[in-house]
């Protein structure tokens, strides 16, 4: 790794940084103690780690929640006051239209689904080199292709 890296968390590291998993927790805690490490994440890295603490912590439907407001009012309040200070310390990136353009063309070149194609795009669009992740089997060939360095465990980081 170079002098100041760009690296890239993924939601799957923090939504299992949030549930304690040894692996995510010594990864993330290993990325936030380096300082010659910048760390970023988008909006869709927001989005899905928010819904999946407030789906998790409900233990509530889709749908059940679209029709309940207080409970995710509830919800959400912790979310923002247990959850969101770990987000609020990394950078964010903006998803503009040309990453949904990468993005495009990484759902139709690697078969992605549209939140992985927008966090690999907006790697590819901001020259990240790294993308930190649990979701290796999903990310290996496109970041592969991509040259982006997929980072998967605290090990990967030395």
């Amino acid at each position: 790794m170079t002098e100041s890296t760009k690296i890239f968390v993924d939601s799957s590291v923090i939504v299992e940084y949030l549930k304690e998993n040894e692996r995510a927790v010594n990864l993330i805690d290993t990325i936030l103690n380096r300082t010659d490490l910048e760390v970023y994440i988008n909006d869709i890295v927001y989005s899905e780690v928010a819904y999946v603490y407030i789906r998790t912590k409900s233990g509530k439907s889709h749908l059940t929640l679209k029709k309940d407001k207080s409970l995710v009012s509830i919800i959400g309040k912790e979310f923002l006051s247990s959850a969101y200070p770990l987000l609020d310390v990394l950078n964010f990136l903006v998803v503009n239209k040309d990453v949904i353009s990468i993005a495009n063309d990484f759902i139709e070149k690697y078969g992605l689904l549209p939140n992985d194609a927008l966090i690999l795009a907006t790697c590819k669009y901001y020259k990240i080199g790294y993308l930190a992740t649990l979701d290796v089997e999903d990310f290996k060939k496109p970041c592969e292709e991509e040259r982006i360095v997929l980072i998967s465990d605290s090990g990967d980081l030395l």
